[in-house]
């Protein structure tokens, strides 16, 4: 099991890493950063994902022995 976590870690620090690298070579590459949130914010309302997120969290919460 521990290994199984160790595997998942490092699949996240990379996928982590690498949008970093992406999002670096894109501001190098002269992005407009407006464009991107103006795409990003009409496909998806992030509004509603927050709260369809919060909502199946706190469900989950009750049933979490914290």
């Amino acid at each position: 099991m521990k290994k199984l976590w160790s595997v998942i870690l490092t699949v996240v620090i990379v996928l982590a890493v690498l949008g970093c690298v992406v999002f670096a070579l894109g501001l190098l590459m002269d992005a407009d950063l407006v464009r991107i949130a103006d795409v990003v914010f009409s496909n998806y309302d992030l509004a509603k994902v927050l709260a369809a997120v919060e909502e199946n969290l706190g469900g989950l919460m009750r049933y979490l022995p914290i």
